[in-house]
C-alpha cells in the first residue's frame, strides 16, 4: 500500500469517528480576478479549488479534542505521520524518499532502524581528540591550521548509525549489497535503499552517486567503488581511490550538505593496504578542505577496526598537525635529552620535570623560572 493511500485511510477513519473536520468555505476576503492569499485566520491553507475555495482541517482526540482544543494540521508530513507509515514495508521509494525530506530531524528520529545512534555533536573533533596526545612532529606534510583541525573526526565505531547529512558507502559496481560495510548499510537502511539503488544502473572505479538515506540515521548515502588492489596499489589505483573520496565530496557539495562520514574505502576483500590507504585519504581530505573547508561542518573518518584506528591516530598529526612537542630543556649536570623518534611519540612526562626537581633546589628565580618554562613548553 503506498504512503498516499495509507494516508487517505488514516483521514477517512478520523473523519468518521468525529475527530476530523474538513470545511470548504469561500476565501474570505478575496476579489474576483485577484491573487489567492497563502494563510487563513481559521488556518492554513491545505488545497484551493477554481472558485476560491479553502480546505482547513482540525484534528483532536474525540469529537473536539479532550481539553476542547484543535490542532491544525500544517503539512503533508504530520498526515503521513498519522498514518503510521511504516517504511521497512512501504513499496514505493519515491514516496518514502518525498514523505522523509518533509520531516524535521525531531520527526525522522522516529523512523530510525536503531535508538542508539550518534548525534553530530558527540563526535569529537580531531582539535578535540589530539588534546590529550602529547605528540611530536618532526617534519608535517602541512601547517598548522585550527580551523581545518575542527572540521575533520577519527571516530570508531559504527558508521550506520551516526546521525549526520550524509555515509559514504564502499559499494560494489553493482549497488544492490554486498560484504563489509556495504552490506551493514543496506540492511539497516531497509529494501527502499535497494529499490532506489537499482534505479541508478550500476556506478564505475572512483565515481559516485548519492541516494536517500530511509530508515538510517543519516539523510543519504553517497556510494562509492573503490579499486580492487592485489599486492603494493598502483599508480592508477592510487588515483582511483582518490577519486572516490573527491567525487563524494562533490556531491556532497551539489547537494548542500555540511556533514558526512566515511569508512575505509578499498582496504576490506578489495585488498588496498590500510597504510597506503591512510596516506591517500589524509592527503585528500587536507587539500579538499582547503578549498572548501567555509561549505563544510565535519568530515569524519569512521573505522571499525583496532588497526585502522592506530594508523590513523599516527598519521593524522602529518596532515592536521596539532602543535609540536619541543625538545625538553636539560637539566644542569644531565646530558641533553635525545632526538624523538621520527613520527608521532606518546610522551610520558619525563624524569627531568617529575619532583623534586634539581633546578628548584638553585637559589633565587632562576631555578623555578627554568622548571616552568620546561614544563609549559612540554
Amino acid at each position: 500500500m503506498s504512503l498516499q493511500s495509507q494516508v487517505s485511510g488514516r483521514l477517512a477513519q478520523l473523519r468518521a469517528a468525529g475527530q476530523l473536520l474538513v470545511s470548504l468555505r469561500p476565501w474570505p476576503g478575496r476579489s474576483a480576478g485577484g491573487p489567492r492569499p497563502r494563510g487563513s485566520a481559521c488556518g492554513p491553507l491545505v488545497a484551493l479549488g477554481e472558485h476560491g475555495y479553502c480546505a482547513w482541517l482540525s484534528a483532536g482526540v474525540g469529537a473536539w479534542g479532550a481539553a476542547g482544543r484543535g490542532a491544525w494540521v500544517r503539512t503533508w508530513a504530520p498526515l503521513a505521520m498519522a498514518a503510521k507509515v511504516d517504511l521497512s514495508t512501504s513499496t514505493d521509494w519515491k514516496e518514502a524518499k518525498s514523505f522523509l525530506k518533509g520531516l524535521s530531524d525531531k520527526q525522522r528520529e522516529e523512523h530510525y532502524f536503531c535508538k542508539d545512534f550518534i548525534k553530530l555533536k558527540k563526535i569529537p573533533t580531531w582539535k578535540e581528540t589530539a588534546k590529550g596526545l602529547a605528540v611530536k612532529v618532526e617534519d608535517p606534510k602541512y601547517k598548522k591550521d585550527k580551523q581545518l583541525n575542527e572540521k575533520i573526526s577519527l571516530f570508531r565505531g559504527d558508521i550506520t548509525k551516526l546521525e549526520v547529512d550524509a555515509i559514504v558507502n564502499a559499494a560494489n559496481s553493482s549497488l544492490l549489497g554486498g560484504g563489509g560495510v556495504d552490506g551493514c548499510i543496506h540492511r539497516a537502511a531497509g529494501s527502499l535503499l535497494t529499490d532506489e539503488c537499482r534505479t541508478l544502473q550500476n556506478c564505475e572505479t572512483g565515481k559516485a552517486k548519492i541516494t536517500c538515506g530511509y530508515r538510517l540515521p543519516a539523510k543519504y548515502v553517497i556510494h562509492t567503488v573503490g579499486p580492487i588492489a592485489v599486492g603494493q596499489p598502483t599508480a592508477s589505483q592510487a588515483a582511483e581511490l582518490r577519486s572516490c573520496y573527491l567525487s563524494s565530496l562533490d556531491l556532497l557539495l551539489e547537494h548542500r550538505l555540511r556533514s558526512v562520514a566515511f569508512p575505509c574505502i578499498s582496504t576490506g576483500v578489495f585488498g588496498y593496504p590500510n597504510e597506503e590507504a591512510a596516506e591517500v585519504v589524509l592527503a585528500s581530505l587536507r587539500e579538499w578542505l582547503e578549498q572548501h573547508k567555509d561549505k563544510v561542518d565535519r568530515l569524519i573518518i569512521c573505522v571499525f577496526l583496532e588497526k585502522d584506528e592506530g594508523i590513523y591516530r599516527e598519521r593524522l598529526p602529518h596532515y592536521f598537525p596539532v602543535g609540536m612537542c619541543p625538545f625538553l630543556l636539560a637539566t644542569p649536570g644531565q646530558p641533553t635529552p635525545p632526538p624523538m623518534p621520527r613520527g608521532i611519540s606518546h610522551c610520558p612526562l619525563p624524569s627531568s620535570l617529575r619532583f623534586p626537581h634539581p633546578t628548584l633546589n638553585r637559589t633565587g628565580k632562576q631555578g623555578l623560572a627554568q622548571y616552568c618554562v620546561a614544563a609549559l613548553h612540554y
